[in-house]
């Protein structure tokens, strides 16, 4: 499946809105595509031993946050066959390139080697958030820049600023240009100018609050998360809150999932769920049940955890066996959970989410 292909059918299934700013990007990395695959098979062929590595231009997408840059390039990047890629946050390979250089100390033009080493692994670079503010990695990266596409490595990147902002203000910028200008040498930059942030467009048409618990509602939660996590690494490891470990269904950067019978029962409290507002912006909460009238204790901290979060404004997701009002309908907390019931109304809003 080509990337343009995978992108057309990522809308076909409902997982994304088919975007005519994102299509034209698309077209383009299609471009980069089939000449990498050129590129790769002369490499590959018999002639190989007289074939001089060639460049296949790359691209520069830029553009505010939440457009759908990493997804697009994430679809590129799979669909590219050969193993000599590397893709990459664009701290986590500056990271990369120092360590490096620690290997070769001492020898003449260091960042030769490195060059070399990465050369040697990769045909294609794919950054994503290309950034650069270290007056360290400025200069670095003007040699850098200059000895990879002199090997013939192709780069395709994100970032939220055009080439021309790139050190922006930065100590001896007029050092770094020269780095800029091979960017736009050896890319074709690409704007993408819409202000719709496609993370939260699917929380807008499908909501926050999925009910019953069936599995549009477990699909829903999912398609959620992976849209707010954008790239962020996803881990499963319980959590330690006050000293204490809970069980999650998963995290990604400031965002966290829990299941209800981990989140809202003893030994739970308003302590853990301050703790939580501290580290996360967007909760999920998933199978909540029906609260009977006699679990008093389980809806004493399903109220003070909507409270803390609601005060903290924290986001909140989540599946549920009946609607808002349906779920502690009975009980002698019913006075507390009206107050429960309308926030919970509020934070289903899509201005809410927004603010």
């Amino acid at each position: 499946m080509t990337p343009l292909e995978c992108y057309q059918e990522q809308c076909k299934q409902g997982l994304i809105f088919e975007d005519p700013q994102q299509l034209v990007v698309m077209q383009q990395l299609q471009r980069v595509y089939s000449d990498l695959l050129s590129e790769h098979r002369k490499r590959q062929g018999i002639f190989s031993f007289f074939h001089s590595s060639k460049m296949a231009q790359g691209l520069y997408v830029w553009g505010g946050v939440g457009v759908g840059k990493t997804f697009m390039m994430d679809c590129f990047y799979n669909a590219l066959p050969f193993r000599e890629k590397m893709r990459m946050h664009f701290h986590q390979f500056m990271k990369m390139v120092h360590e490096e250089l620690k290997k070769y100390q001492g020898k003449k033009n260091p960042l030769q080697w490195v060059a070399k080493d990465i050369c040697d692994q990769a045909m294609l670079l794919c950054f994503d958030e290309l950034f650069v503010s270290d007056i360290t990695d400025a200069m670095l990266l003007r040699h850098l820049f200059r000895e990879l596409f002199q090997r013939g490595v192709c780069l395709v990147t994100t970032s939220n600023t055009k080439p021309d902002d790139l050190y922006k203000n930065g100590l001896q910028r007029e050092q770094f240009l020269p780095a800029i200008a091979m960017l736009k040498q050896n890319t074709t930059v690409m704007h993408i100018p819409t202000t719709v942030d496609y993370r939260l467009r699917h929380l807008k048409e499908a909501g926050v609050f999925y009910s019953p618990l069936n599995e549009t509602a477990r699909e829903n939660m999912e398609k959620s998360f992976t849209l707010l996590a954008g790239n962020h690494p996803i881990s499963t490891d319980p959590i330690m809150i006050l000293d204490r470990s809970i069980k999650i269904k998963k995290r990604a950067g400031d965002i966290i999932w829990f299941d209800f019978a981990e989140i809202c029962r003893v030994p739970r409290s308003q302590q853990d769920y301050l703790a939580i507002a501290e580290k996360f912006t967007t909760v999920f909460i998933s199978d909540i049940p029906i609260i009977p009238a006699n679990a008093t204790d389980t809806i004493c901290l399903f109220i003070g955890l909507v409270d803390v979060f609601y005060d903290a404004h924290v986001r909140l997701v989540i599946s549920a066996a009946e609607p808002v009002e349906e779920i502690y309908s009975r009980g002698y907390m019913m006075l507390e959970y009206a107050r429960t019931h309308s926030r919970l109304i509020e934070m289903q809003s899509i201005d809410y989410f927004l603010e």
